[in-house]
């Protein structure tokens, strides 16, 4: 009689030590990236096994020990997970952004493009005196670069010329105005003079 409460005993406190040991194991898992989708499960287990414990009355200890640990493995995984995905989009985000990507939200929120009119003159020795100042605007509130560029199409759309604008280090709603375009050549300048203007695309770093 003895022996086999002994055997019940020891059973019932399986479970325990399952969830204590499920618990450790999700708790050590949570912290490391991938390997914490494992923590998640473990800690689920470890749960389920530590209630089965105290139901059945065995090992309160470790029982309660058990349900802890899993518990907070999956409130750490599931927090630990959140954290990761923010920081892994940001810099996704950010990669785009630097890459072009994300031109038209740039234009919308981060900074503003103010094209002039172009100016050009044909000078001495044939040679091409020529401008089309663009002023950036810096619309966030931290230090920001740019890199636009910018196409002259004529009326039909075909591109004569493209260039770019270098805004290095512009501060917080800070503006700077960039000359381009200065290097034309005599046989578009005409086409020049009555083309559009269009930014193609905007990197931000």
């Amino acid at each position: 009689m003895d022996e086999d409460f002994k055997d019940l005993k020891e059973k019932r406190s399986g479970f325990a030590t399952a969830a204590l040991v499920l618990g450790i194991i999700g708790i050590c898992l949570s912290f490391i990236p991938i390997l914490n989708n494992a923590s998640f499960f473990l800690g689920i287990l470890a749960v389920i096994f530590a209630i089965v414990s105290l139901i059945k009355k065995a090992s309160k200890g470790k029982a309660i020990a058990g349900l802890i640990l899993g518990i907070l493995s999956v409130v750490i995984t599931l927090s630990l997970q959140s954290s990761w995905a923010e920081s892994l989009d940001k810099v996704s985000d950010d990669l785009d952004n630097a890459a072009g990507n994300n031109t038209e939200e740039i234009l919308g929120k981060d900074v503003d493009v103010s094209i002039g009119t172009f100016e050009g003159s044909l000078g001495d020795y044939g040679l091409v005196d020529s401008k089309l100042t663009v002023t950036v605007t810096n619309k966030t509130d931290d230090v920001k670069s740019f890199t636009i560029q910018i196409e002259a199409v004529d009326a039909n759309g075909s591109r004569i010329d493209t260039d770019y604008v270098y805004a290095n280090s512009l501060g917080a709603n800070q503006s700077q105005d960039f000359d381009i375009f200065t290097y034309v050549s005599s046989e578009d300048l005409e086409a020049m003079q009555n083309a559009t203007f269009n930014v193609v695309e905007v990197s931000m770093y």
